[in-house]
């Protein structure tokens, strides 16, 4: 009987490895899948082939901030990477991805694709030249989709500027005939809702906490903290998709997958660097971690 059955192959291989080894692969990004972020990338490849038409259908992900939107668009952008022809020295770049300026600022907008593209610019060239550079190279690369995360920051400026940048948005859209996909938090929706026309394109997938009120729910949390133990490399199983863990894992994440995931990496780096054989009681007693929420009331009492 295998003992570490418990463990994925590669948690398993890295269980006779350095504790820096262990740590350091405990601390890596992993892709945790789930039931909702395969079904928002199914939309996202239904999207992706869309047939070109003159009124491209956008999508607009909105979710409480670190719960799982920039992680499902990454993993999205790995099944599409750049590909270079060597023969041709032309690049392919189906998806562009990229973080909306702090600000609607159109002129920042462009820069930042260029830059994911890795195009050169001048800073004082004009936003129409910036533009135009935008769309001729991703003509050139068969663009076929345009991520933007944190469109959210669309409503720190006027209403102009807002407008303008929604504008540009949805010129590219028409323009290039693709598909624009957003992601944010609530303010997000709020955002769109500037430019009617705009608004009416996207389409909307809401990312809801998990939830832990049901016994539907509860499972389903279950499952989530399962696979990410797996990965752990940790000798000995520490059952937390079972009770108490379970319960406290929720508590303490308040239902946010980003806050799972980090709560779990800091008490398996205890375990280790403790040379525990697995998360255990004890491990919650040392590690004095709160809720989001008690994190931001306890920096209010601060100021």
């Amino acid at each position: 009987m295998n003992p570490y059955s418990h463990l994925f192959d590669k948690a398993a291989e890295l269980l006779d490895a350095t504790k820096n080894e262990r740590i350091h692969y405990v601390n890596q990004d992993k892709w945790v899948g789930y039931p909702r972020a395969q079904s928002i990338l199914d939309r996202l490849e239904d999207f992706i082939t869309y047939p070109q038409i003159d009124r491209m259908p956008n999508l607009l992900i909105v979710g409480d901030s670190n719960n799982g939107k920039t992680k499902i668009l990454n993993r999205f952008l790995e099944r599409y990477p750049v590909k270079v022809d060597e023969d041709t020295y032309t690049n392919t770049q189906p998806v562009v991805f990229i973080s909306a300026p702090s600000r609607p600022d159109e002129n920042a907008f462009f820069i930042r694709l260029l830059e994911d593209m890795i195009v050169p610019y001048a800073k004082n060239d004009s936003t129409a030249i910036k533009r135009e550079r935008v769309i001729r190279v991703m003509k050139a690369r068969k663009t076929r989709m345009i991520l933007i995360d944190e469109i959210q920051h669309i409503i720190a400026g006027s209403y102009l500027s807002q407008k303008g940048f929604l504008n540009s948005i949805k010129d590219l859209s028409n323009t290039l005939k693709i598909p624009i996909v957003g992601a944010g938090i609530e303010d997000a929706f709020h955002a769109i809702q500037v430019d009617s026309q705009l608004a009416n394109r996207f389409q909307v997938e809401v990312l809801e906490r998990w939830k832990f009120d049901s016994k539907e729910s509860r499972l389903a949390f279950s499952k989530l903290l399962l696979s990410i133990e797996k990965r752990l490399p940790l000798p000995e199983p520490s059952f937390l998709y079972k009770q108490p863990f379970i319960g406290q894992l929720h508590y303490l994440s308040e239902g946010l997958i980003g806050e799972v995931v980090l709560i779990i990496k800091q008490l398996a780096v205890y375990a280790i660097k403790n040379d525990l054989p697995c998360i255990d009681d004890s491990v919650f007693g040392e590690l004095n971690i709160l809720p989001p929420s008690k994190r931001k009331e306890l920096l209010k009492r601060m100021r």
